[in-house]
Parts: C-alpha cells; structure tokens; sequence
C-alpha cells in the first residue's frame, strides 16, 4: 500500500473553502429534508404519493438500496480480514465507514415511511416475530452496532498514538494490535454473516408477499445479495476515488484495479446469470412458444428493466472486461457509479412491478383514499400508480446528505489510511516496524 509523509493520518487535514461549500450544501439540504418531514408530519402521508393501491413508494426503494450499499462494502472489507489476508487493506477502514453511513440513511428511512415514528417504541415492546419487518428492524439495528465496533477496532490504536479522546483510554501498544489483529477476525467472523442475513431478511420481506406474483420468488433473497455485492463494491471505488482526488487519502492503484476486476466478475454473476435464472422460467410460463419466450425474456416490460441491466449492467461490464480499460482510473469510477445508478433502479422496477397490478382485479377495485369529485369518481382503483411527491424526494436526499456528512466528517477525524508507523502485520506474529 502506498503511503504519503507520516503528517497524513487523516485523509482531510483541513476543510478549505470548497469542504466548508460541501459541508454547508449538505447541511441545507438536511435542513429542507427536515422541514419536508415536518411538513409531512404534520399532514399525513397523503402528503406522499402512496396510496393503498401502492403502498411503498421512494422512501422504501432507497432502503433497498442503502441496505445492499451497507451490506455489500462490510462484505469486501471484512472478507479479507476473515481469510488472514492483507490485500485491499488500503480499502478496509473506509468500506467501514462508507458501510455504517449507508446503514444510518437506510435506518432513518424507515422513519418517514412509517408515518407515526412515535410508536416506533413498540418494536421494542410488543414485537411481532411473525413480521419480517421485525426482523429486519433489528437486524438492522444490530447491523448498525457491528458497523460502529468494526470501525473503532480498526482505528483505536491509531487514535490511541494521536491521543484522540476517541480512543476511550486504550493505549497504543504492541500486544495491544496483535490482540487486536485476533479481535478483527473474530469481529470479520461475525460480521460476514450478518451482512448477509441483513440483506436476505430484507429480500425474504419482498418473497414472502404470497399475494404479489413478481416478488414471490425464492430467489429473491440471492439476488438481493447479488447486487448488495455489486453497488457496495462499486460505491466504495467511488467514494476511495473522490477521496484520493479530493483529499490526502491515496488510493493503491493496483489495488483499485484488482477491485475492478472483480466488480466487473460481480456484475456479471448478476446481470447474466442471475437474471436469467429469473426470468426464463417466467418467461416460459408465460408464453409457451418460442419467439414469445425469447422477446419477454431479452426486450423486458419498463424502462427500468433498461435502466438496470443495459445502463447499469452491460454498459459497466463490457468497460470494466477489457483489460486496456479497466487500468484506466476514469473507466472505474464511471464503470461503479454505473453500477450503483443501474441497482438504484433495480429497486425501483422491483417496486414497480410488485405495485403496478392491484390484488383486486374487479370494479371497483381498492379504494385510494382521495375525495369524490362529484362528477365521476377518483377514489377506486383496479392498477397501481405512483410519482414520488416534492416532499418525498426532499426527505429522502435530507436524510441521504445526513450519510455524506457522515462520511465526510469521518474523512476529517477518522485514521482512514495507515501511515509508515502503522504498517499491517507482515506475518500472524507480528507486524513491521517503520519507525
């Protein structure tokens, strides 16, 4: 792993003017987000663009995804740990920070989406163990503890040797990182786990919904993991990549490369295999002739099927399958954040295809809850329609500013990259010295 002077041991020395402009858009924006959810409050979820036909809209499609950006970048910094390698060690500290940034945006969009948080209590204490919900609520929770402690193991002995009060009393010793070298596989040990079980438990509340055609899948829960690996990978190369370009965070590149390598094999475990091994048989069902099969199972139905596997999956995997490409540092940040957007909307064409198709079939169907305008009725509905409201959008990037602040801040106060005098262990039973 490349290094810089020993005076690096934070990746931002100091907010000049334009983190002082980054951190006072990001604070503006938290604020309207707030003032959203306060208005919203205060009138309802009507003020949303749910109804009873569609009832989980924007707030529940970016959970999706910041449960699988969490889960996927715990997933690529704890793996290495696990297996006693220090490849992608450069890599590891920030996946943890970018990983409990993401699990606080999903947690706190539950809030908005539940529409009375004052009895968010009774998760506490009257929960229902036949909900999925419930046991997403704390697998989550417990997701955010693990990120928390993952973290600060990683980085106490470092805030130990600058006297940071973070370290709470923990001297920087020898022994100290040897016990704290068997610490973090036991932690990885634990954490590789949960990663997944955080993103299946919120796959499995989509494939038991008997009711809903499209989700009732048992490979809803795969493919949730699936993607987790691709958008948590493909945020974390973004995010290093901005961090080596904006701050003293200095990304290896052959690492970087090795990384890219490997979301471009993620990506297409998901967007081939895994797509195919979903839609053939439904496709087949469907239309029991060929031409038939092949068009529903090539063309896809919304824009979002294109969105999601042309834009954010071919695209990014035939840039990242050539080997003259993919050394470019330009190609692998385009490549990730393709990946990411191409997730984004897999969410919401996940969202969209459950929905769209009301489980009453007959006039007058399900009621929307909306007034009768005494001429014809708008207040029955036999499909599913949605479009994210003002007020819904401004929450929603309130509560996403919320994490990049997270993540900046800990860019500024947090030991991202080890220095020469905190080099990894070269063997189990010791490290190098460099001082």
């Amino acid at each position: 792993m490349t290094t810089r002077s020993e005076s690096s041991r934070v990746a931002i020395s100091s907010f000049g003017r334009k983190g002082k402009l980054w951190i006072g858009l990001l604070v503006t924006i938290m604020v309207a987000g707030f003032a959203a959810w306060g208005y919203q409050l205060a009138t309802g979820l009507i003020a949303t663009g749910m109804r009873n036909v569609f009832s989980w809209g924007l707030y529940i499609m970016m959970f999706v995804l910041f449960v699988g950006l969490s889960a996927g970048g715990l997933i690529i910094s704890s793996a290495p740990k696990f297996f006693h390698s220090h490849r992608y060690e450069g890599f590891a500290r920030l996946g943890v920070l970018v990983s409990l940034a993401c699990i606080t945006v999903a947690g706190l969009l539950i809030l908005p989406d539940i529409g009375r948080p004052e009895r968010l209590y009774q998760f506490f204490t009257s929960p229902d163990f036949r909900s999925p919900m419930v046991w997403d609520f704390g697998i989550v929770m417990l997701y955010g503890l693990l990120n928390l402690w993952y973290l600060w193991l990683l980085i106490r002995r470092d805030l130990a040797a600058r006297g940071s009060p973070l370290a709470l009393g923990v001297p920087d010793t020898e022994a100290g990182r040897e016990r704290d070298r068997r610490l973090l596989f036991w932690t990885a040990a634990l954490a590789l786990p949960t990663a997944v079980a955080l993103h299946s438990v919120t796959g499995w509340i989509f494939a038991t919904q008997i009711g809903r055609g499209d989700w009732f899948s048992p490979l809803v829960a795969p493919v949730f993991i699936a993607k987790a690996l691709v958008s948590g990978l493909g945020l974390l190369l973004v995010v290093s990549i901005l961090a080596d370009r904006y701050t003293d965070f200095e990304v290896d590149r052959e690492e970087l490369t090795s990384l890219g390598k490997i979301l471009g094999i993620f990506l297409a475990f998901h967007v081939v295999y895994l797509l195919a091994a979903e839609r053939l048989p439904h496709a087949w069902a469907d239309h029991f002739e060929f031409w038939a099969i092949t068009s529903s199972f090539l063309i896809g139905e919304s824009v979002y099927f294109w969105l999601w596997t042309v834009v954010g999956g071919a695209l990014p995997l035939a840039m990242l399958a050539m080997p003259s490409l993919r050394e470019r540092v330009s190609v692998i940040f385009a490549a990730s954040a393709l990946a990411v957007f191409g997730t984004m909307f897999e969410g919401v064409r996940l969202v969209f295809t459950g929905y769209k198709v009301a489980n009453i079939n007959f006039s007058p169907g399900i009621s929307l809850g909306g007034e009768y305008t005494g001429i014809t009725t708008d207040i029955w509905a036999t499909a599913g329609a949605y479009t994210p409201t003002l007020v819904e959008v401004a929450v929603t990037l309130g509560i996403v500013a919320f994490g990049a602040l997270v993540v900046t801040l800990g860019l500024k106060y947090v030991p991202i990259q080890r220095v020469d005098t905190q080099q990894s262990y070269a063997t189990d039973g010791g490290r190098e010295e460099s001082q």
